[in-house]
């Protein structure tokens, strides 16, 4: 079906519209718009296929589809589903909805595939930088059992509960970020506008500063003469510390001081854990056999040693050893994980076990990040006072030395 780009306004307020819309001809189009969506069209041309796919294809390169779009639409998707909408008019519903434009040219893609007789996974997964394997397998799953707007739903869940992980790491990192940027820039203040001024004043009365004063007044000019200088080698240790995790080795050693690190390595590793027994319940749950669903879950904890054990786990359940016992000999997860999964094999509740983990452990995580926000700031005042501190005490002893001589 094709595609039209179109300009005009609002019937009802006047403002200035523009978009794209799915129709059968120009003529429907203009139909539409005017009678369901009350815009009176002043421009409108079609949108030939290949440029639609190439536009598409370009913008998801550059800047992809975020995880808060994807979720919405997957919501949207699971609400047609449920009325019993077929599947290729669901997709033209949410072209028509969505509005980010790199998920607009995807969804018409895929909506052109499924209505040249291919299966709606089979023509999502031709764009693997919006629809990864979690979607793609699920999907497929959905479509195999008849169920695909309950798969969507709890597809949607899920999605939903990664943004609201995400949106709590990230707000729970606001207040430390806020608190360190206002140290350094108190810091970098005292040493580039006071020290100098003070040192100019030791200087014309010729007092003999102490060698801790000394050192702080070089590095006030050395700061005041080559401040590009701290910006450039920061800049270059991201530039190399990206590039050794891009390395085998060096992602390997990080990710194992991630989940081992005194204080934060417990978070992450139970973030991590989280993330294996929600990602595996969910797809469980949706009909996804256990290997295909351990292949999918290992690419999603994000952390190369949990990977190698998951891996080495879908290679043992292949064999037909129990899943419990091949996690347990690895020595990573916690014992709570294996035990839920093991009482979760032998009673045939393994998807509730691993829902009851992931609740858990979120709630887990929820109260650990909530306790290093509240140690963070005391321990920022502190390091504040204390380099405060330093700076105006290297200051005041000489000024002091200057009270005595006028005495």
């Amino acid at each position: 079906m094709p595609m039209y780009s179109y300009k005009g306004y609002d019937a009802a307020s006047g403002a200035n519209v523009k978009g794209r819309i799915d129709a059968d001809s120009e003529r429907a189009a203009r139909a539409t718009l005017r009678q369901r969506q009350k815009i009176i069209v002043a421009e409108i041309k079609e949108e030939k296929a290949s440029n639609i796919k190439k536009t598409g294809m370009s913008s998801l390169t550059q800047r992809g589809v975020s995880l808060e779009d994807l979720s919405v639409m997957v919501r949207q998707f699971a609400t047609l589903q449920n009325a019993y909408v077929p599947v290729d008019e669901s997709l033209k519903a949410l072209v028509s909805q969505v509005d980010n434009d790199a998920l607009r040219n995807t969804l018409s893609s895929v909506k052109d595939s499924v209505s040249e007789g291919k299966s709606l996974a089979e023509a999502s997964a031709a764009f693997p930088n919006v629809f990864n394997k979690l979607y793609v397998n699920m999907v497929k799953a959905g479509e195999s059992s008849g169920a695909l707007g309950l798969v969507l739903e709890r597809l949607a869940d899920f999605m939903e509960y990664q943004v609201q992980v995400r949106g709590k790491i990230v707000q729970a990192m606001v207040y430390p970020s806020i608190m360190i940027f206002a140290s350094l820039g108190i810091v970098v203040f005292l040493l580039i506008v006071i020290v100098p001024k003070l040192s100019k004043v030791f200087q014309s009365m010729k007092v003999t500063v102490p060698w801790y004063t000394e050192v702080l007044i070089n590095f006030s000019g050395f700061l005041r003469n080559y401040w590009f200088v701290p910006p450039v080698l920061f800049l270059l240790g991201i530039i190399f510390g990206r590039s050794w995790l891009n390395t085998p080795k060096g992602r390997r050693k990080f990710d194992h001081w991630l989940i081992t690190a005194p204080i934060l390595g417990p978070v992450f590793l139970m973030l991590a854990v989280s993330r294996f027994t929600k990602t595996l319940s969910t797809l469980l749950s949706s009909g996804v056999p256990i290997i295909p669903a351990l292949d999918i879950t290992k690419n999603v904890v994000n952390n190369t040693i949990l990977t190698e054990v998951l891996e080495q786990a879908k290679v043992e359940v292949q064999e037909g050893n129990s899943l419990a016992s091949t996690i347990n000999k690895s020595g990573v997860f916690p014992g709570l994980v294996t035990h839920m999964i093991a009482t979760g094999e032998k009673t045939g509740e393994m998807v509730t076990m691993l829902a009851h983990v992931a609740k858990a452990y979120d709630a887990e995580v929820e109260r650990k990040i909530s306790k290093l926000v509240t140690l963070i700031e005391p321990i920022m005042m502190m390091f504040l006072m204390v380099i405060a501190v330093s700076v105006i005490v290297g200051m005041i002893m000489p000024m002091m030395d200057i009270m005595k001589q006028i005495k």
